[in-house]
């Protein structure tokens, strides 16, 4: 790949070549002023041999201008040119991942959701079956047994029972409720536990 030239060098380019322009008009004005009626012409010369010779010497110097300024520019084009393909691609790959970014948060918001909905679920049944277990209690004991089966405390034991490595069927077994809470409540957990490691 080409380094890109600097514009202070295209500048003083273009300020020689200004020059040169000027020099080769400064020439140009100085042989039409001796051909100029009431000069005193120049013998032997013919004045249209002089200005085709002018004209051709103007059509050489204007081609070699014209050749060191493409040779010049040609390379900065290219550099742009790759320039602007890198950044296309750049863009495009920005977009990319954007795209992946975009649909990654997608699917953990709905993983969220899906978990706060199941989560709700759960405790709705679990506050159901609370209500339906403290009516079937006598009085005094009601104190007591809603001690013991509050949500999160039940929930705290599962948690406590499956880390000391009991399975789900002893766990509900041991606690009284059914396996599928287990499951979900433990499910929950390890899930929380993944997103907050991610």
């Amino acid at each position: 790949m080409m380094l890109p030239v600097p514009t202070e060098f295209l500048v003083v380019l273009l300020f020689f070549i200004d020059l040169f322009l000027i020099f080769l008009l400064f020439l140009f004005i100085r042989r039409v002023k001796r051909l100029q009626p009431g000069s005193a012409p120049v013998p032997g010369i013919d004045l249209s041999d002089i200005v085709a010779q002018t004209r051709e010497e103007a059509k050489i110097v204007a081609r070699e201008i014209l050749a060191e300024t493409s040779e010049t520019i040609e390379p900065i084009l290219e550099a742009s040119k790759e320039a602007a393909i890198e950044f296309e691609r750049l863009v495009q790959e920005k977009q990319a991942l954007t795209r992946k970014l975009d649909q990654s948060l997608d699917s953990k918001i709905i993983s969220i959701n899906l978990l706060l909905s199941r989560a709700n679920a759960l405790y709705s049944q679990l506050e159901n079956q609370h209500n339906s277990l403290l009516n079937t209690q006598p009085k005094g004991g009601t104190a007591l047994f809603h001690k013991e089966t509050d949500v999160l405390d039940q929930q705290q034991r599962i948690i406590d029972l499956y880390y000391q490595k009991i399975d789900i069927d002893t766990i509900a077994e041991k606690l009284s409720i059914p396996k599928g809470e287990v499951a979900l409540v433990i499910d929950l957990k390890e899930k929380f536990i993944a997103m907050e490691k991610s």
